[in-house]
């Protein structure tokens, strides 16, 4: 009978030891990252469907699951009346069933690959090689979600003794660590109060190293760089949400379901929020954020002439 109950102890799950712990992947600053993996350094005048593979892992936190990606993927740099590169779907559209975000179960992101089939055309005459660089670009849909711990109080002003959980001025500027698993990230918040309301300034970075780019793809075919971007279309990122716990802020400069601009790789927004009841209380300020990004890989190439005998 007690070897019966220990056998049933065991098959019931009952486990010991610490507690799981909840896992951190909205952190690092990428989004969709390049390497191109096939050997393309050298190659000769007249070769036809050569194949140049590129590797494109998602490193970022967007999509989750119930969401999705929409990316493309560009060769550009190069005289095109030499060398041809295309992609086989023909308009740059990457598969994007596989290139998940970085999650509680996969860590690491999803990824695939792009292959372009590279054909060579005559060098001029008494040119013995053509070295170039090859530019791959992504461009993509993305989002950022911040969570940073702010501290609620709708009366920060009595004077009556309370027992509070937090200071409103301890938190008078919050800097989040590292970045939210995603190429544009909220730096910082600040955090004031007046008589009636209680202000954040959060400020919102470029820092993938890449271009902010319009998120819906307004240009035709959808986001191709080599076409180039109006400069009034650039780094501007959509406020979708930002909310006290589960509750909207009163309202934002720029408002929620507008852009703000990180011209200069960085842009602020100025919220307010009004709080009621008497308790004072911690609550994560929700921000969430969506733009196009386009991130790029450069290789340097040599075309050689074929030598004739």
């Amino acid at each position: 009978m007690f070897v019966v109950l220990i056998l049933v102890a065991g098959c019931s799950g009952i486990r010991t030891g610490e507690p799981k712990r909840s896992v951190d992947y909205r952190t690092g600053s990428d989004g969709l990252v390049l390497d191109i993996v096939s050997d393309f350094n050298r190659i000769y005048e007249f070769d036809q469907n050569v194949d140049v593979v590129v590797e494109v892992r998602n490193r970022g936190a967007f999509p989750q699951a119930g969401e999705t990606i929409e990316a493309y993927i560009w060769a550009g740099g190069f005289d095109t009346d030499i060398l041809e590169l295309r992609t086989e779907t023909g308009n740059g559209a990457l598969d994007t069933t596989s290139l998940e975000g970085k999650s509680p179960v996969n860590l690491d992101g999803g990824y695939t690959a792009a292959v372009f089939e590279a054909d060579v055309h005559d060098l001029p005459s008494g040119t013995p090689s053509y070295k170039t660089p090859i530019i791959i670009d992504a461009t993509y849909k993305y989002k950022t979600i911040a969570s940073p711990i702010i501290c609620v109080d709708p009366n920060p002003s009595i004077t009556e003794i309370k027992e509070r959980v937090c200071e409103v001025g301890q938190y008078g500027s919050v800097s989040l660590k590292g970045s939210q698993g995603a190429p544009v990230a909220v730096t910082r918040v600040e955090e004031d109060v007046t008589s009636n309301y209680i202000l954040f300034r959060i400020y919102v970075d470029n820092v993938g190293g890449g271009r902010v780019i319009p998120k819906d793809g307004s240009h035709g075919p959808q986001w191709n760089p080599n076409k180039g971007y109006d400069w009034d279309e650039l780094n501007k990122v959509y406020i979708n949400r930002v909310t006290v716990g589960n509750t909207d802020v009163d309202s934002c400069s720029p408002d929620v379901g507008s852009n703000i601009d990180v011209e200069k790789g960085r842009g602020y927004i100025l919220c307010r929020f009004q709080a009621t009841g008497d308790g004072v209380y911690k609550s994560p300020l929700n921000i969430e954020l969506e733009y196009g990004y386009q991130s790029s890989i450069r290789q340097d190439i040599e075309v050689i002439k074929e030598v004739q005998i």
